[in-house]
């Protein structure tokens, strides 16, 4: 299902209920499931200092973006250790291993656990920390020099494979089947003088005997590892009174460990200054720095950097790694000048293979970039959304990245690239300050000197099925049947460019309800509230099946689409070959054995409204591309219709239709004068040459705006 589900203020997306929930039908049944088999994970959650991160899984990539808390800017560390992802705030750094525990920051385990806020830990205890008082409590645990600092920006982030850390700031031991040496790390600041630093070590040689993140308490950490080749990264930020990173450092250093030993990481030698021209005037606004380290095996990585904010970066420069692999790259946002007529932003990504380069003054230029005319859409003025835009390299498995700002309605001309090969995973962020209307679609990529139209949030937006970028690539089937039980997970909200985005969570002023049915002939198979569907056995035999769903969702950051109601029609018989890509996940095993796509018939909607949803009374139209779900044969389209109302619902006119093929097909009609200041409801249906349907209606698909 992709209905966001509350957990306190931990919020769980996942591709497919996980059963029944109770006062479903009796003669129903759900297959057990698991996270491996319920779809592509979507969690989106509130941290105790009030930040909010959405991580999510994009063509097998993870994907974290954070959004600060009010106040604040780009300021947050995150981490993968162990298979946790971790996300704390940079100024937090100093107080690692020291008088706060990095388990506070494990939003894994909080998705995990689905607790309502994890507990402060400290040295010597822990207290609950209610969210708005987080200050507070720091402060009279940690000390009020810690709790003043989680203001700042900037953003460390990290990975490291296959590897089990101790806690932070003790000796940590890799195994105990080789013998231990002890490594004193001593770290040394700008001026000389010891200092905090987030550090990252790997054993080069293989990495399954050591890798992790200690962090350096007053200059110093220590670690316990086995003789051998390693390779240590360092991030030093420089933190102002305010709580504002204002400078960042990043240094590596290669050494080998024949026994007990002390190596020295300096920020002094961080002497490059990152900077980059861009073809047109722009204004940086945040920078990503990435840092991967591999063994000499290349099945084993530790990851570390930076992102975020304004600060000034800079890097020590290195040589080419004698074992293994390593990688430097950075990502930057920068935007057009305050007051251009017709906006323009980019995102960059640019790659120092082997080593880090002395020279750190990038200039791209246009015959790299490719070109995206984005429009975002909205039915409120003035309304504070967030873009993030995360870019990967061929050889990167994590991305991180913040949602940078923006004003919608807006059409803004966005230049993206600065690499060969990039693969992209965005996700728009439509209520800044709430956290909410959170919509993503799958990975794509931008060919240089390209030029891409994207719509956000164009209208209506409806329940439907979204498609995978590559038909073949990682893909968590939605509508499948395996052996006897039918996957079916739709997206309870789609856009126009295929953008999905789940319901939000039900509160004061936001109304969030669905009911999912699924029948066949008389009988009532499942009858579910507030999911999108589920895995549900059913009989072997031949059978007709009818979904039925139903959804209201109503917020102060948007007025249309509020009700639809939705049936798909489909025969289905046992599945007992496999009929989708390899690389598909199907069922509780994960696996695509015995996995059959479902022929639903999908609907894509064009409508010819203005950014704000808004079309004036007069002619207008609508395109409606009618397809199938991904996996399944694309059946020519019998017969279609298309409808309007302008009383929500209660009658209904037909349109002028034409039928444009592979289908296509135009509506148009006249908006009457005495709709203005109302909504348009629109309904469609279609039947496939199988004898497959779709019909669906929504209410308030556009406005017809005061003269």
């Amino acid at each position: 299902m992709r209905q966001r589900k509350k957990l306190g203020q931990a919020f769980t997306v996942t591709g497919v209920a996980v059963a029944l929930l109770a006062g479903g039908s009796p003669g129903a049944q759900a297959a057990p499931t698991s996270p491996a088999a319920t779809g592509p994970q979507e969690h989106a959650l509130t941290l105790v200092t009030g930040d909010h991160v959405l991580v999510r899984e994009v063509g097998g990539k993870q994907v974290a973006s954070v959004a600060p808390r009010a106040g604040s800017s780009d300021g947050f560390v995150t981490q993968q250790i162990g298979g946790d992802l971790y996300v704390i705030p940079a100024t937090a750094l100093p107080y690692l291993g020291r008088s706060l525990d990095r388990s506070l920051f494990d939003v894994s385990a909080l998705i995990r656990d689905g607790l309502t806020q994890p507990p402060i830990k400290v040295t010597g205890g822990t207290a609950p920390a209610p969210g708005p008082e987080f200050g507070a409590a720091l402060a009279r645990q940690a000390g009020a020099d810690a709790a003043r600092h989680f203001t700042g920006d900037g953003l460390l982030f990290g990975g490291v494979s296959k590897v089990a850390l101790d806690a932070p700031g003790e000796p940590q031991p890799a195994t105990p089947n080789f013998p231990m040496n002890t490594v004193k790390i001593a770290a040394v600041d700008q001026a000389g003088k010891p200092t905090s630093a987030s550090l990252g070590v790997i054993n080069v040689d293989d990495s399954r005997q050591f890798g992790g993140f200690p962090s350096a308490v007053n200059g110093e950490a220590r670690i316990s590892v086995p003789a051998g080749n390693y390779s240590l990264v360092a991030v030093f930020p420089e933190i102002d009174p305010n709580g504002k990173v204002t400078a960042l450092r990043l240094v590596t250093s290669d050494f080998s460990i024949t026994g007990d030993t002390s190596v020295a990481v300096d920020a002094r030698k961080a002497t490059s200054k990152i900077t980059v021209d861009t073809p047109r005037p722009s204004t940086q606004t945040s920078i990503t720095l990435g840092y991967q380290r591999l063994d000499a095996r290349k099945s084993g990585s530790l990851g570390l950097g930076y992102g975020g904010g304004t600060a000034q970066t800079y890097v020590a420069p290195s040589t080419p790694s004698q074992f293994g692999e390593s990688h430097f790259n950075l990502q930057t946002h920068s935007e057009s000048p305050a007051g251009t007529a017709d906006p323009y932003s980019y995102d960059l990504k640019l790659d120092n293979a082997g080593a880090i380069a002395a020279n750190q003054h990038y200039r791209v230029t246009a015959d790299q970039l490719a070109t995206v005319k984005a429009a975002y859409y909205s039915d409120k003025p003035a309304r504070q959304e967030g873009l993030s835009r995360i870019m990967f390299l061929p050889y990167e498995q994590f991305g991180f990245g913040v949602f940078e700002h923006l004003t919608a309605p807006l059409r803004r001309t966005e230049y993206v690239g600065g690499s060969a090969d990039l693969l992209y995973a965005e996700a728009l962020l439509s209520n800044y300050a709430t956290f909410t209307g959170i919509a993503s679609g799958d990975r794509t990529r931008y060919q240089p000197r390209s030029s891409t139209p994207v719509d956000w949030l164009r209208g209506p937006l409806a329940p439907g099925l979204v498609s995978p970028a590559d038909p073949t690539g990682p893909w968590v089937c939605s509508a499948c049947r395996k052996d006897d039980t039918l996957l079916l997970a739709l997206a309870p909200v789609v856009d126009s460019a295929g953008h999905s985005m789940y319901l939000d969570a039900p509160g004061a002023d936001t109304v969030s309800t669905s009911r999912f049915q699924l029948l066949s002939g008389d009988k009532t198979v499942a009858d579910l509230k507030d999911v999108t569907g589920g895995q549900i056995a059913v009989p072997a035999e031949q059978a007709n099946y009818k979904i039925v769903y139903d959804q209201t969702r109503t917020a102060p950051w948007f007025h249309q689409s509020t009700v639809s109601h939705s049936e798909w029609t489909f025969g289905s018989a046992h599945s007992g070959s496999t009929g989708v890509p390899a690389n598909w996940r199907c069922g509780a095993d994960g696996k695509p054995d015995h996995c059959s796509a479902l022929p639903l018939v999908t609907a894509n909607y064009q409508l010819d409204a203005g950014l704000d949803g808004t079309k004036a009374a007069g002619p207008d139209q609508v395109v409606v591309t009618f397809g199938h779900a991904p996996g399944t044969q694309n059946l020519p389209i019998a017969r279609a219709s298309i409808e309007v109302s302008f009383d929500g619902g209660a009658h209904w006119t037909p349109t002028y239709f034409a039928d444009l093929g592979n289908g296509r097909f135009r509506a148009q009609w006249t908006n009457p004068a005495s709709a203005t200041g109302g909504d348009v409801a629109l309904r469609v249906s279609a039947t496939d040459a199988g004898g497959n349907t779709l019909t669906q209606s929504v209410t308030g698909a556009l406005t017809v705006p005061a003269a």
